[in-house]
């Protein structure tokens, strides 16, 4: 008990950050319930991974310091590393966020369409302060990752005349196992890099929200950019990300320090 106190009094003393109840929040880890479908159960988050990596990381910090470190913190840390650790920048982000209390599968209809064009994503992310270059630098991070079938699927129907035509069939085969099967969005799905910038320019582009922002004369020139030049996107990514990390947070808001990050306290 004293260790606990202790941790909580020492936690105090060095916030940085008051609380955070939205934004890097941590409600995409809850899990739903009986009488709530959470944000993970939404057919946008169906291909997220690595929850059982959380789990083991809370647990851990669990044992030598209860109640202290969110797991808004280890999400966002995790993240932070993860990137790192497959070639991509290094940096920083604030800590000692809080978890949210609401996870609502209704929140999801915020989240970025794959179907979205440059004028819609720059208007989202706009609406968070994020101008074009960050929104085009942050899409970035999709040099890591797969999309499923159903996301792309309607660009195959009436093939999108921005889609290479070799790189439609190439999708039109993976579609063939079904609207879960998935696509890396570059060569290199395991790497952090620019090779999906490089996509971009030859048409390879997975989503319709991929695509457009080469077709788009608004981030033509972004995409280009970073495509010939990666670590000028690993310095725009890596700032855009800090900036991401302090979404929505607001001084005194309210939240919590989950002791499972599957379900609130």
């Amino acid at each position: 008990m004293r260790r606990r106190r202790n941790a909580k009094k020492k936690a105090k003393k060095n916030t940085t950050l008051r609380a955070l109840t939205s934004g890097c929040d941590g409600s995409i880890l809850i899990d739903s319930t009986k009488g709530n479908k959470a944000e993970k159960g939404s057919p946008a988050n169906l291909s997220l991974r690595g929850y059982e990596i959380i789990d083991d990381i809370k647990e851990a910090l669990e044992r030598q310091c209860p109640e202290v470190v969110s797991c808004a913190d280890i999400l966002a840390l995790a993240a932070r590393d993860a990137i790192f650790f497959a070639g991509g920048p290094v940096y920083d982000i604030p800590k000692e966020r809080k978890d949210g209390t609401r996870s609502k599968i209704e929140d999801t209809i915020n989240l970025p369409s794959p179907n979205f064009n440059a004028s819609d994503l720059i208007k989202m992310f706009g609406q968070h302060g994020f101008s074009a270059q960050e929104m085009v630098a942050l899409s970035g991070a999709h040099t890591i990752g797969v999309a499923r079938c159903s996301s792309f699927k309607n660009r195959l129907t009436k093939v999108d005349p921005n889609l290479n035509s070799e790189f439609a069939n190439t999708l039109s085969r993976t579609c063939s196992a079904g609207d879960n099967a998935e696509q890396p969005f570059d060569e290199t799905r395991d790497d952090f890099d620019n090779l999906y910038f490089d996509a971009l320019v030859s048409g390879d582009g997975v989503l319709t929200s991929d695509q457009t922002l080469f077709t788009s004369p608004r981030t033509r020139n972004f995409v280009n950019s970073y495509a010939q030049n990666q670590a000028l996107f690993f310095l725009d990514f890596q700032q855009a990300m800090v900036k991401m990390s302090l979404l929505d947070i607001k001084e005194g808001s309210k939240g919590q320090v989950r002791d499972n990050c599957h379900k609130i306290n």
